[in-house]
């Protein structure tokens, strides 16, 4: 008896809600302030840092680098939406979005790609850090102003042959 009468309830409780869902995708669609769509990077605010690719889970961010240049790619379809490389940015180049329709039938579709150029070292010639890097790095802190076109290994050359100097070595 239970059973027959369960259906008729579900219907006297939707008859007095009315409609819950929406017609989509012909009417524009629920999605609270609290859901976590897919990133966006500000290419033109992106200094290549890499603290994203740090902080990603899933590594749907990945760092690609060459001699020339350093990639941050991003691959949606793996990314979980956790928003953490949101919160890591220093520079707040990643955004998050409440974009949710993603789906395509290209794969290709799914990469995004920020491109950097390398800063070349002064002393050796070789490519290190991003250009964008150097300049907020030297922007946000005068005293590195000296150091910040080396390469690490150039920089602890120097330091060593400074602290050989003083102790009366080379």
């Amino acid at each position: 008896m239970v059973r027959v009468l369960k259906p008729v309830e579900l219907i006297v409780v939707a008859s007095e809600k009315g409609r819950v869902t929406v017609k989509y995708p012909y009417q524009e669609p629920l999605v609270t302030s609290d859901f976590r769509g897919a990133i966006r990077i500000d290419a033109s605010k992106c200094i290549g840092c890499g603290a994203c690719v740090k902080a990603c889970p899933p590594n749907a961010l990945e760092l690609l680098e060459s001699p020339e240049r350093l990639v941050i790619r991003y691959f949606v379809g793996r990314c979980i939406f956790c928003w953490r490389c949101v919160d890591v940015c220093p520079v707040k180049a990643v955004v998050g979005t409440r974009e949710f329709e993603l789906a395509t039938d290209r794969v290709e579709d799914l990469f995004n790609y920020t491109v950097h150029r390398r800063a070349e070292c002064r002393e050796c010639g070789s490519g290190f850090a991003t250009r964008r890097m150097v300049e907020y790095v030297t922007e946000k802190s005068a005293v590195s102003e000296y150091y910040a076109n080396e390469c690490p290994e150039c920089r602890k050359a120097k330091i060593l042959n400074a602290v050989a100097r003083r102790r009366g070595g080379v």
